[in-house]
């Protein structure tokens, strides 16, 4: 029997607060993508605002897209976009 997979998502600042948790972990399987991470904690946390265009996705520390596919032990955090003028 195969070993579940799983990627874990991280929470930063004030998404900790209205998480209350530092992050969760989520099963995926060969072909989870950055976006159904996306849409799953929406789901769970719709009052996070992760909104497309208002967040960068990381997977392990680097920018990546929506189509991305994940691997077992991948870290997905969500880093708000930082406006200045």
């Amino acid at each position: 029997m195969s070993k579940q997979m799983v990627a874990s998502i991280r929470f930063l600042g004030m998404q900790r607060v209205i998480a209350n948790t530092d992050g969760i972990d989520m099963p995926i399987t060969g072909n989870t993508k950055v976006n159904d991470i996306l849409e799953y904690v929406r789901r769970q946390y719709p009052a996070l605002q992760l909104e497309e265009g208002m967040v960068l996705v990381t997977v392990n520390l680097e920018a990546a897209s929506l189509d991305r596919i994940l691997r077992d032990k991948d870290t997905i955090s969500f880093l708000p976009l930082i406006a200045g003028g």
